[in-house]
């Protein structure tokens, strides 16, 4: 696909770090994906708000530290997608050894492995549930 239809949005870019940006979760992907990587990779995300509506589907390598996952009304399990195919989902935006440090999510819901989605429910109720480290301090209510 190379289709060079401009985005009506500013370019987000290639990172590796962000810091204090508004990220449209979209264009964030099609941006890479035009770059012929169809797995965001290696980046560091500080103080940034994320919008969707969109899907995250952390593969592997990251971490969420001191997010807030967006509104949920007492229900995290509002927030997140269990994939019924194995591991592929198609439609979600993967991710592969990032760090969100103090994100927002607005509009965003989550999917993955089964332990992930079990960790942040667990932290989103208030319990944490993550010997892995994958996910870590509570979120910002």
């Amino acid at each position: 696909m190379t289709d060079q239809v401009q985005s009506p949005f500013a370019a987000v870019g290639p990172g590796p770090a962000y810091d204090k940006v508004g990220i449209w979760l979209p264009q964030l992907y099609l941006e890479a994906a035009r770059e012929g990587q169809f797995t965001i990779e290696n980046r560091t995300f500080t103080d940034c708000l994320f919008e969707g509506p969109a899907v995250i589907l952390p593969i592997e390598g990251c971490h969420f530290d001191d997010c807030f996952f967006g509104e949920h009304g007492g229900d995290p399990n509002v927030l997140m997608l269990a994939p019924l195919g194995g591991y592929q989902v198609v439609g979600a935006i993967p991710f592969r050894n990032c760090r969100f440090e103090r994100c927002r999510f607005l509009g965003v819901g989550f999917t993955g492995a089964p332990d992930f989605l079990q960790q942040l429910v667990g932290l989103l109720g208030g319990e944490t549930l993550a010997p892995s480290g994958a996910l870590t301090d509570k979120p910002k209510a």
